[in-house]
């Protein structure tokens, strides 16, 4: 990551608070629960977890008592005020340091936009998958007003051209649902 880009990440999380910004919640349920019908285990691997929200979500929505995964988060950045109840790891989303296979999902929630070669990423996060993994992206659309003002992002991204991406990375049975932040998921076969 260029220094300058990390400070504007920097900059961009404490001027606009961000913390956990998972705004389609039912559509990650669905896609866990569709996970958990097939395995007994999840390995998850959020990617841009910033201070790892996520983790707290998960045991909310899919307690320990009830459900086995485990969880493990990569972010360019070490907020000194994160959580260190979890696995965390400084890593490039384009260059993800994990052997292939390791994990049953990948999540990715207001990340690709943010990401210089989203295209590599996204081939990163299908060789990490295992099969029958699958990885679930939450983005702001592009004709969000907020697509185009954040000075963070590279792109603007749609629901259907990031299907058609996913397609020819190798994912199937790819879903999404729209509105200004939009959900997409798909699976390894």
């Amino acid at each position: 990551m260029l220094p300058n880009l990390k400070e504007q990440v920097e900059e961009e999380a404490s001027k606009n608070y961000w913390s956990f910004l998972l705004t389609r919640k039912e559509e990650l349920k669905h896609f866990l629960n569709r996970l958990f019908m097939q395995k007994t285990h999840l390995d998850l691997l959020e990617v841009g977890c910033y201070k790892g929200m996520l983790k707290g979500w998960l045991e909310e929505n899919f307690p320990p008592d009830n459900f086995s995964w485990s969880y493990v988060g990569v972010d360019l950045i070490e907020p000194e005020d994160r959580s260190k109840d979890y696995m965390h790891y400084i890593m490039n989303a384009e260059c993800l340091e994990f052997p292939a296979e390791s994990f049953d999902a990948v999540i990715m929630i207001e990340l690709v936009e943010h990401v210089v070669d989203y295209v590599k990423a996204l081939q990163e996060a299908y060789r990490v998958l295992r099969k029958k993994g699958g990885l679930f992206i939450q983005s702001v659309i592009c004709y969000d007003k907020c697509a185009l003002a954040d000075k963070t992002h590279f792109h603007v991204l749609h629901p259907e051209t990031l299907a058609r991406l996913l397609r020819w990375i190798g994912f199937k049975h790819i879903e999404y649902k729209e509105g200004n932040n939009f959900a997409i998921w798909g699976f390894k076969q």
